[in-house]
């Protein structure tokens, strides 16, 4: 069975026109019971489950829920009420849809990953910050976001190396970070004896926007990939785009190699 990636929607936002939307923050006792309750009366209201996500702290659960009440037989208010009666259910807040069909998570600020504040960079931004800044100042802007990517490789390291504690370890790390930030999927980290390091990646954010292309358009990336890797090996390294998905190669492959001094 062949086995292909799978999309995850981060639903902090969603649109379904001409459907009733709301969504429900609930801070209960984390215990089943109180869960199982929930569940009945959202079927016993006929809502239909959109999105749900839960977190526990300690003995608290903290409950988001994005739902279509078009068919609900009571109005919000009245489910949230009902809802506040579940035993140990301790808060609960209302997310009105901002527009027809629109909701929005008004209730959550910011955004964590893996305990640090992120934020979402969607296609558009991402397009401005990759191709349109490249075509705007061509190769001195490949090179500031080569070097601005060194600094984040070296901060990323240092941010993760407590993790890990060996290298092997480490280029593990960097391949479920990569898929799972969405900066793409590293599907080969190779070393060679020499210290020089061949990286494949498919579906790399910076060269997907940069579609067409006639050159490698991973800067960034490379810069990130040098940042990394130099203090992996310790030493200052150089890193080249040999391959890259925005020209029609099958994916975007690195060389990293230790500078010579």
């Amino acid at each position: 069975m062949e086995y292909r990636e799978k999309p995850l929607e981060l639903l902090r936002a969603t649109y379904f026109p001409n459907r009733k939307l709301a969504g429900l923050f609930i801070r209960c006792l984390y215990d089943p019971e109180v869960m199982h309750s929930l569940s009945k009366l959202f079927i016993e209201h006929n809502t239909k489950l959109i999105f749900a996500n839960i977190v526990s702290k300690n003995d608290e659960a903290e409950l988001t829920v994005f739902l279509d009440v078009s068919e609900a037989l009571k109005s919000v208010d009245e489910i949230a009420e009902d809802l506040m009666g579940v035993n140990n259910v301790r808060e609960i807040r209302i997310i009105k849809p901002l527009l027809n069909g629109l909701l929005i998570d008004t209730v959550h600020f910011s955004i964590l990953f893996m305990g640090r504040r992120a934020w979402i960079i969607g296609e558009a931004l991402s397009k401005g910050l990759f191709r349109d800044f490249k075509r705007e100042f061509g190769d001195a802007g490949r090179v500031f976001l080569y070097h601005l990517g060194i600094d984040v490789g070296r901060r990323l390291y240092e941010i993760y190396r407590g993790y890990v504690s060996s290298e092997e370890e480490m280029l593990e790390l960097i391949k479920a970070l990569s898929k799972a930030s969405g900066w793409g999927i590293i599907v080969e980290i190779r070393r060679s004896v020499l210290r020089k390091y061949r990286i494949r990646m498919r579906n790399n954010i910076e060269c997907v926007v940069c579609k067409p292309s006639k050159r490698s358009c991973g800067d960034f990336s490379r810069g990130i990939l040098a940042g990394i890797f130099s203090k992996i090996i310790g030493k200052s390294v150089v890193v080249e785009e040999t391959m890259c998905i925005a020209k029609g190669d099958p994916y975007c492959e690195f060389i990293v190699r230790p500078l010579k001094q």
